[in-house]
């Protein structure tokens, strides 16, 4: 019974420890809420982030359309979905809305990076906050 309970102590230790581990080697970020640079694959768009708590909310401007977002950033981890009118795009049911989930983690730069996948495709992601000089904001404008 001691070696059982011994056993079973260390394994909560181990587990603790690299749970403290991976919450260090992710730098501390008070909130996800502000303006980003959102880069996915050669596309480049303006992402606003709003959080509350867990709760993440935004929207993600594209080439085809605004993303309203939802979702929810926890220990280092985000995941959000969004849909579009799609901007006349089509596909095989004639609709016109393209329907995104992102699912991503925080870099230890303070940059977030993941993987979306949507009725268009997956595609890699990543994004900066972006920083504030004199002459006003650096974001980027839409591009490909």
């Amino acid at each position: 019974m001691r070696l059982a309970l011994a056993l079973v102590l260390a394994i909560i230790a181990t587990v603790h420890n690299a749970g403290a581990s991976a919450q260090k080697a992710t730098p501390e970020v008070r909130t996800l809420s502000g303006e980003w640079t959102f880069s996915a694959e050669g596309y480049v768009m303006p992402l606003s982030l709003r959080q509350d708590g867990t709760r993440v909310t935004g929207t993600l401007e594209g080439f085809h359309g605004s993303f309203p977002l939802q979702g929810e950033f926890r220990k280092g981890l985000i995941h959000f979905a969004g849909s579009s009118d799609g901007g006349g795009i089509r596909h095989s049911d004639d609709s016109n809305d393209i329907d995104l989930f992102a699912i991503g983690t925080l870099q230890p730069d303070g940059s977030l990076q993941g993987t979306l996948v949507s009725t268009v495709g997956n595609l890699t992601w990543h994004a900066e906050r972006n920083t504030v000089h004199p002459g006003g904001p650096s974001s980027e404008h839409l591009r490909h």
